[in-house]
């Protein structure tokens, strides 16, 4: 995520910090809006130089080196975008576009999943509205909107750290009791493994990021047996 106006360069850093979060993997399928920055941010982000490609001998024969192109592509990635026509105010008619791969190789990966089986940008669509149910400074026509970048950035952080580690959605819930039904109620955090329990607010805000600066010693307590660590 990158906190600011939807630029060509804003764009380009998400897509930056994506590539760097998943060490370089080439996702099957990407979907966004109509947005044209986002097919340059990819097509920046996962190409490759010919000269970078090291090739051997072997593979540059078998590829024919001289009619490659200057900066390949991976043909493994796909991208397509939503077309929406409004009339009024409100979407009419929504059409899907293929920019790169083939519809054949969209439908496969489609396949594989578990959700949804058609190009979308419903998800981001979804996490674009908790963030303004979470956090007022983003909603629309109000007063709440932020005055400083620092603490609308400030606010954002801590609102997406809440989401994962505090707020318990039903549909994450594991039933633990067949009758009467009970369940327990988890966090994102909790079901990936990072977290054995739900964070309060308070929490969050008093966990330390940093170990705390040891104090130094008064003076008629210098001689004394030092007290063992607490650990962390």
């Amino acid at each position: 995520m990158v906190i600011g106006r939807r630029t060509n360069d804003t764009v380009l850093q998400a897509f930056t910090d994506f590539y760097q979060r998943t060490d370089g993997q080439l996702p099957s399928l990407f979907t966004t809006d109509e947005y044209a920055a986002y097919l340059s941010a990819i097509v920046d982000t996962y190409s490759v130089s010919k000269e970078d490609m090291e090739l051997t001998e072997e593979q540059k024969a078998e590829f024919g080196w001289d009619d490659l192109p200057p900066v390949y592509f991976p043909v493994e990635i796909s991208y397509a975008t939503i077309h929406k026509e409004r009339e009024k105010g409100r979407v009419v008619r929504v059409e899907k576009r293929i920019h790169l791969g083939t519809k054949k190789q969209i439908d496969e990966t489609l396949a594989e999943g578990s959700t949804a089986a058609t190009i979308n940008t419903s998800y981001v669509e979804r996490s674009h509205g908790t963030q303004r149910h979470f956090n007022a400074r983003k909603a629309r026509k109000v007063y709440t909107f932020s005055k400083d970048l620092v603490f609308h950035v400030a606010v954002t952080w801590l609102c997406v750290v809440y989401y994962n580690f505090g707020w318990t959605p039903r549909t994450l819930r594991e039933r633990v009791q067949e009758s009467p039904p009970r369940y327990q109620y988890r966090s994102p955090a909790m079901v990936a493994g990072l977290t054995d329990h739900c964070w309060s607010l308070e929490h969050l805000l008093t966990y330390p990021l940093l170990p705390p600066i040891p104090q130094p010693a008064s003076p008629n307590k210098r001689h004394t047996r030092k007290k063992k660590s607490d650990g962390g």
